[in-house]
């Protein structure tokens, strides 16, 4: 049970999914030659973070994303039996909780399109994680593959008080994070060929590991050192590179949402609209190994310029850390070969952020718009 009210909610929210639905896209992953994973926000970012994990294990999946630059095709249509010719069996994997997500959406539409008219249907796959079956996504996966379906969040549709949003989260934090360890304890089970009824298995093994990380963090000089930042008028910088960028992208966007409100803005470093940093603006950087020479390249800058850095690293005592104002580790049994906890634990990790900064800013009289304190409540992830 983690300290923080809503993280338990996510882990209760996964326990309650029909376990023959995980297996069977499971298995469906299982027998892929290639995974195209597909989503929208927070929800893509949280099924990348696993897909990239199976895509680097030893006898990994093929991971072809939409908007890499060597898609065979200009839609899933086109790009399927290229595909299918050259990898095997193709899995669109959707994560979703409206099932109405607008790229998501036409992705498996132009793929049913092309199972409608194909001879070898039966080799290509359109799964889906959501909260609503009967949307357009869950009608189409019930068609062509196969669904499991994950409840998104609870609660009032305006919390009372900001304290509310530690039983809630904000903006619909149970479906993105709940299926981001529904994805990863499904990388880790192919890992070790284990069978379906392993999954939930190893998710509960690892909410108890996550529980920790989360309690470690929010009773950290790391949160404090963050969120005394945050509640400041600065910008915040975040970075990170692969599966740390979705990380760092998955906090920024919700944090920004507040510090927006502020007055104040958020960017992800790397992106072409991303200015240079005043002097007190902060830099949250997310880095497993702590040694990427770019993010040490970014870390020495953004302190030379007058900036504070605040780091989120897997291993201590690493060049990252060691540029950084505060850094925090997030520990994982990681080996070669195999998929790395670190990610997943981050995202959990850093997730408390928001919740907390809503209560400082609001305690020091600073009153919420009600649009953005109903932002817990969207379901369009």
């Amino acid at each position: 049970m983690s300290t923080v009210e809503y993280v338990n909610g996510i882990f209760e929210n996964l326990w309650e999914v029909d376990e023959s639905q995980v297996g069977d896209v499971y298995n469906d992953l299982r027998s892929a030659g290639a995974i195209i994973p597909s989503g929208e926000g927070r929800s893509k970012g949280a099924l990348s973070i696993a897909c990239s994990e199976m895509g680097k294990m030893a006898h990994g999946k093929v991971v072809v994303d939409r908007g890499d630059i060597g898609f065979p095709g200009r839609d899933l249509a086109e790009a399927a039996p290229v595909l299918r010719r050259r990898l095997g069996p193709v899995c669109l994997l959707i994560n979703s909780s409206s099932g109405k997500s607008l790229m998501p959406l036409l992705d498996a539409q132009r793929l049913a399109f092309y199972l409608s008219r194909a001879k070898n249907a039966r080799d290509f796959r359109i799964d889906l994680t959501t909260s609503d079956p009967g949307s357009p996504l869950g009608k189409l996966s019930s068609k062509y593959g196969n669904m499991v379906v994950l409840k998104g969040g609870k609660g009032p549709k305006l919390p009372a008080e900001p304290r509310e949003f530690r039983e809630y989260g904000t903006m619909e934090d149970i479906f993105p994070l709940s299926s981001g360890l529904l994805f990863h304890s499904m990388a880790a089970a192919m890992s070790h060929e284990a069978t379906p009824d392993r999954v939930l298995k190893l998710a509960r093994r690892l909410s108890s590991e996550i529980s920790g990380v989360v309690a470690d963090m929010v009773s950290s000089d790391f949160f404090d050192f963050v969120l005394d930042s945050l509640e400041q008028r600065k910008s915040c910088f975040f970075a990170g590179l692969g599966s740390s960028r979705e990380v760092a992208r998955m906090t920024a966007v919700r944090i920004g949402h507040v510090k927006r409100a502020l007055g104040d803005h958020i960017y992800v470093s790397g992106e072409t609209e991303t200015p240079a940093p005043r002097i007190g603006d902060i830099l949250i950087v997310v880095s497993q190994s702590g040694e990427t020479e770019i993010m040490a390249g970014w870390c020495r800058n953004f302190k030379w310029m007058g900036g504070l850095i605040a780091s989120v690293v897997g291993k201590p005592k690493s060049t990252i850390e060691s540029l950084s104002d505060i850094s925090f580790v997030v520990k994982s049994d990681w080996k070669r070969g195999s998929p790395n906890s670190f990610y997943i634990k981050a995202a959990y990790a850093l997730s408390p952020l928001p919740v907390y900064l809503v209560e400082r800013v609001e305690d020091k009289g600073f009153i919420l718009p009600n649009y953005i304190r109903r932002w817990h409540r969207t379901v369009a992830a």
